[in-house]
């Protein structure tokens, strides 16, 4: 529950909303932390903030 918790933190300080924590979060389930270019690889895949 802490890994979970920590990468929606991490999220959010990068700057994503819910919806993308919540995409990001799946796609990188095995990391501690999400990369720094995280919302560079988000545009990448079509995704837009809301």
């Amino acid at each position: 529950f802490s890994t979970r918790s920590d990468r929606f933190m991490d999220t959010y300080r990068k700057g994503l909303n819910g919806l993308q924590a919540a995409w990001a979060g799946k796609r990188y389930r095995g990391h501690h932390v999400l990369p720094k270019n995280i919302m560079a690889l988000f545009d990448r895949f079509g995704r837009k903030n809301k």
